[in-house]
């Protein structure tokens, strides 16, 4: 499996999907720092708001969907000629993604924690490593989901499918039904390790959002997720790939 993971990411090496990791949250960083000129204090929690909630998703589904497309050019005979089951072929795409979701994390981490250095406004510095850490583990459910999605359908599907799970995150984000809808868990979880609200605003000492208690079952349910549509990825490849 990390030999198909290296082997995905040479594939990927020199197109966009590849830069994608390193782009993504160089631009997020950039959009919030401009939005936040004069009132720096904000742009810590706008730039880990602005980046889970729309980039980050978004950039996967774009990763995911360009490296599957270009395996849908060569009708899969790349991966087919791999004696490997496809449960391994695929496993090397997904381990090929997570690093990627991986380094952009820890790209804008890193942008935060040294404009915050620079301007005198960085906090929460245990809190910053710990939401990248926890951001590439909860978000794994969404690579298998994104390359179901761009194997059975294509691009509109996973576009359209991220579009809305940005847009229905913030549905039960902020309930006690958190746990009920997968993209509401980055959200949720978000909240009591850099005490950010949903909306993007600093939760004030006291706020309910800030219990802890949320953060190991919030992983444990997203690993659920992870394992059913990892499963799925499996089932589409075997009868729309290998059977056809």
């Amino acid at each position: 499996m990390l030999k198909m993971a290296i082997s995905e990411h040479l594939k990927m090496r020199h197109t966009f999907g590849g830069k994608l990791p390193v782009i993504a949250p160089v631009f997020s960083l950039g959009i919030v720092l401009l939005l936040a000129y004069g009132v720096m204090e904000m742009a810590q929690p706008m730039a880990w708001n602005f980046w889970y909630t729309t980039l980050l998703p978004g950039m996967l589904a774009i990763i995911c969907y360009l490296g599957v497309n270009k395996d849908k050019k060569l009708h899969y005979c790349n991966m087919l000629s791999v004696p490997l089951p496809a449960r391994k072929l695929l496993a090397g795409k997904v381990i090929c993604y997570a690093a990627g979701l991986f380094i952009a994390n820890a790209i804008l981490c890193a942008g935060i924690l040294i404009s915050g250095k620079i301007s005198g406004t960085v906090t929460g510095i245990t809190g910053n490593f710990t939401a990248v850490i926890l951001l590439s583990f909860i978000f794994l459910w969404e690579i298998p989901l994104y390359i179901t999605l761009s194997m059975c359908s294509g691009m509109f599907a996973c576009i359209f499918s991220c579009m809305f799970m940005v847009f229905s995150a913030f549905v039960f984000a902020d309930t006690h039904l958190w746990w009920i809808w997968p993209s509401s868990l980055p959200v949720r979880l978000m909240c009591p390790v850099l005490g950010i609200m949903p909306n993007g605003i600093i939760a004030s000492p006291g706020n309910p959002l800030l219990n802890s208690g949320v953060i190991l079952p919030g992983v444990i349910i997203s690993f659920v997720w992870f394992v059913l549509f990892s499963f799925l990825m499996v089932v589409c490849f075997k009868k729309k790939v290998v059977e056809e």
